[in-house]
């Protein structure tokens, strides 16, 4: 920590002004938040990796907050810590404790610089504008800093994720003036990573959280003023229209509302998982096996890339070739799980790791690591799709859709919603697709996503979540045709007829609103295009036939297909 040397020199000391110069802080609000019995734990790796994982468990902020200080302050090196996060355009202090007052105080909104600790002042402005840590080993030789404890060491840490600064740790020593050392320091900035992660999902789960209650508050007074409306206009042939389609529009939230609640069950588990297995394999992992481990996981994090089932068949054989050459066991299966946690070629890290004992182990809990970030950005894509309907929803009464046509790959779609499903899908349902010679469509592709989740989940539905699902595409002259084809109960012949009108459904009360069809077969009209059904027992096939382009005879020469 070379930074301690030039510490006067740099001007640091100017924040060191007499204290009363500066106002007191208001009484900030206090959280009862008390520190566990201080058990004086040894700072090794084990502390680090019991540290992260309380600091995991906690989405809510406050008690975050309150988790995080607790644990600096139950180590033997911390007598007071400060946690300083930015709020909007202003560094805050959020939280900090005392081992001597045993409590933890969560402050509303305090600027750190109103404090009445000036070295925390001054030397968090310093961290601040280098973002490297600062230690101070002993306090006396950096300008003779004193304050009312009179600290005798201080360390300070930069938080960041992804290189950007989050906040800033300033913690202090009452007793040694060398109690911060080199491996102390190393053990800390090795958790400020965990940190900076924590408050960021704390963050985006309360702004879920909030938006979710904002949607729920807007759909609830939505509809609301809607039954007025329908109770106003009862007599009226506007009723209908109207009706219609705002039902359309509820039907819609389901959709992503769904993808929210099946992402945060798949992150439950995942996280249950986790904390039951992780612990036990870091145990029987070597020190050099761990940082294979690390590699592993850094390489698992979520991509913005979609792949076909096509292009991961292909992963999975070009990974099964390199294990074969390097006489790894269980090919198949090995491949199949590196290419589902994100692993699409092996380095050294990894290749260590395959050769190992217990390796089953090892890649499902990697496994479960990279299911709880691909659920995350899942529960991100759904609350922006249903803030979208909602949108719409405010809008009921345009009858026209305002976008415009953009030209999409229908595959790439379906697989989407097939990745979406997946936690349907994996346990009993066999998936097969055949994308023959599909090229590119002209579309509303949110509407024709619609028309697949739709057809999908119909088809989940209809097999009780066991049987096969068959999707076949391919070019017909000027049009597509996508078939997907069930293996569930059949549709009876004496309804057959029906299932495309309004509000016909033969689901349990509660199920469905009988409008899913009826919106598909709109959605696919609009497009010029045809949806047609064939079903028996065991198999169920809804065919959908669309233009390439859309062109002003297509409707009238896409029933000849």
């Amino acid at each position: 920590m070379d930074e301690c040397n030039h510490f006067e020199s740099s001007g640091a000391t100017l924040f060191l002004s007499s204290p009363q110069d500066r106002q007191p802080p208001r009484d900030p609000f206090i959280s009862s938040g008390t520190p566990a019995t201080n058990h004086s734990p040894s700072l090794d790796f084990d502390w680090l990796l019991a540290a992260s994982q309380r600091l995991s468990q906690e989405l809510e902020l406050d008690p975050l907050l309150i988790a995080l200080i607790n644990i600096l302050l139950e180590t033997p090196v911390v007598s007071s810590a400060w946690l300083i996060v930015k709020q909007s355009s202003q560094w805050i202090i959020a939280a900090s404790g005392d081992s001597e007052s045993n409590s933890v105080e969560i402050l509303p909104s305090l600027p750190f610089d109103q404090a009445e600790n000036l070295q925390l002042i001054s030397i968090v402005n310093r961290v601040l504008h280098t973002q490297t840590p600062l230690a101070l080993n002993p306090v006396s030789s950096a300008g003779n800093l004193t304050h009312n404890h009179s600290p005798q060491s201080i360390l300070s840490l930069p938080i960041k994720l992804n290189q950007e600064l989050r906040g800033v740790l300033y913690l202090e020593n009452y007793v040694k003036p060398d109690a911060f050392t080199s491996e102390v320091q190393d053990i800390f900035n090795r958790l400020c990573p965990q940190i900076a992660i924590a408050l960021n999902n704390a963050e985006r789960y309360n702004s879920l959280n909030q938006k979710l209650a904002e949607q729920t508050q807007a759909q609830a007074q939505s509809l609301h003023q809607l039954k007025q409306t329908q109770e106003k206009l009862i007599q009226s042939d506007k009723l209908a229209d109207i009706g219609q389609k705002i039902t359309e529009i509820a039907h819609e939230i389901n959709t992503p509302l769904g993808a929210v609640d099946a992402s945060i069950q798949n992150l439950g588990h995942a996280l249950d998982y986790t904390l039951e297995h992780l612990p036990s394999l870091f145990r029987k992992l070597s020190p050099s096996q761990q940082e294979d481990f690390i590699t592993l996981l850094a390489a698992t994090y979520p991509q913005k890339i979609t792949r076909s089932f096509r292009e991961e068949r292909q992963l999975k054989r070009t990974l099964e070739k390199q294990l074969i050459d390097q006489n790894i066991e269980q090919t198949e299966t090995t491949a199949s799980m590196l290419v589902e946690i994100g692993i699409t070629e092996i380095n050294p890290p990894i290749l260590n790791l395959l050769r190992a004992s217990n390796v089953t182990e090892i890649l499902e809990t990697a496994y479960h690591l990279a299911l709880q970030s691909r659920n995350r950005e899942n529960i991100k894509i759904a609350v922006d799709k249903t803030l979208k309907i909602i949108a719409t929803l405010k809008r009921y009464v345009h009858l026209k859709h305002c976008d415009c046509m953009t030209t999409t790959q229908v595959s790439e779609d379906i697989d989407t919603i097939l990745n979406l499903y997946q936690h349907q899908l994996k346990p009993g349902i066999k998936i097969k697709t055949n994308y023959q010679d599909l090229p590119q469509i002209q579309c509303y592709p949110d509407q024709l996503h619609q028309v697949w989740t739709n057809l999908i989940q119909n088809a989940i539905q209809a097999m009780k979540n066991q049987g096969e699902l068959e999707i076949i595409g391919n070019r017909c002259h000027h049009f597509i045709r996508v078939q997907i084809t069930d293996s569930g109960c059949g549709i009876p012949a004496e309804i057959k007829e029906n299932i495309f009108e309004p509000f016909f459904t033969t689901k349990a009360i509660g199920e469905g609103t009988g409008l899913g069809l009826d919106i598909v077969r709109k959605i696919v009209e609009q497009h010029q295009g045809h949806i047609e059904v064939e079903s028996q027992p065991g198999r169920t096939s809804f065919t959908v036939c669309l233009p390439i382009e859309q062109t002003p005879h297509a409707f009238g020469s896409i029933r000849s297909i």
